[in-house]
C-alpha cells in the first residue's frame, strides 16, 4: 500500500496500489513487469472495496504511507478483507512528526484555511496519542487481527542543510496547492518551510564538516495476521 514511484517494491511485490493516479502512472511506465509486477490506483480507505481485491493476498505491507489516512480504521478493515486466511500485514506507520504540527498551524491561518480540505486535517491518527502502541494494537484487534509484534520507535533522518528533500516531497503530495493562486501558493510554501525548519536541529558532521539538518520523529512497526 503506497507504492510511491515504484522502486521500493520493484523486487518484491506482484500488485502495488496507491491513491495517487500520477504516482501509479509513473510507476507503471517505469517499473511495470507484465508477468510479475503491476501498479493500480486504490484508496485503501474506500468503503466500497472492489471485489477483485477481497481475499486476494497472502501478504500486505506498507511503509511511510498510512499516516496520511484520515480514516485509518477503514484502511485496516479493508486490509483484513483483502487478506486470505493466515495472511499477514507488515506496517511502518509514522506515529508523530513535526510536519503534522506545522500543517495544523497552517490550517488555522486565515490565508490558507479555505483551501485545506478536511482530509488533511484528520491525518496522523496517533499524533496526539498518549500510548500510540496500545492504541494501534487495540484498533487492529478490534478489526480482527492477531498481533505478533507492535512497537513504537524513535527515528531520525539527516539531510544536507539546504537540500530540503523531505520538504519538497511533502509539498509534492499536497494537491490542494493547485487550487491556490500562484502568489498565495508561494506564501504557503514559504510559511511551511519556515515553520518546519524552526523545529529542526542543524549540526556539522564530524567526518567532513558538512552542514546537516536533523529530523526526529516516531514510528509504529506492526506485524499482524488474519487467523
Amino acid at each position: 500500500m503506497g507504492s510511491p514511484k515504484g522502486y521500493i517494491t520493484s523486487d518484491e511485490l506482484q500488485k502495488c496500489t496507491d491513491i495517487s493516479e500520477s504516482m501509479i502512472k509513473y510507476a507503471n511506465q517505469t517499473f511495470k513487469d507484465e508477468k510479475r509486477l503491476h501498479f493500480e490506483v486504490l484508496d485503501i480507505q474506500t468503503k466500497n472495496l472492489p471485489k477483485k481485491y477481497i481475499s486476494e493476498f497472502n501478504h500486505i505491507f506498507s511503509f511511510h504511507t498510512l499516516h496520511w489516512c484520515n480514516d485509518i480504521r477503514q484502511a485496516f478493515k479493508n486490509m483484513y478483507q483483502m487478506l486470505r486466511s493466515n495472511g499477514t500485514i507488515l506496517l511502518y506507520i509514522v506515529a508523530s512528526h513535526d510536519s503534522c504540527e506545522v500543517l495544523r498551524i497552517l490550517e488555522r491561518d486565515i490565508r490558507f484555511a479555505q483551501y485545506i480540505p478536511d482530509t488533511i486535517k484528520n491525518i496522523y491518527s496517533f499524533q496526539d496519542s498518549n500510548n500510540a502502541r496500545k492504541d494501534l494494537k487495540e484498533l487492529l484487534q478490534s478489526v480482527g487481527f492477531t498481533i505478533h509484534h507492535c512497537s513504537l520507535r524513535e527515528r531520525s533522518y539527516s539531510e544536507e542543510k539546504n537540500s530540503r528533500q523531505y520538504l519538497n516531497s511533502l509539498i509534492s503530495i499536497l494537491t490542494f496547492l493547485e487550487d491556490m493562486p500562484q502568489d498565495l501558493m508561494e506564501e504557503f510554501k514559504n510559511t511551511l518551510t519556515c515553520e518546519f525548519l524552526k523545529r529542526k536541529i542543524n549540526y556539522k558532521s564530524i567526518y567532513n564538516n558538512q552542514e546537516l539538518t536533523l529530523d526526529l520523529y516516531k514510528v509504529l512497526v506492526v506485524y499482524a495476521q488474519k487467523i
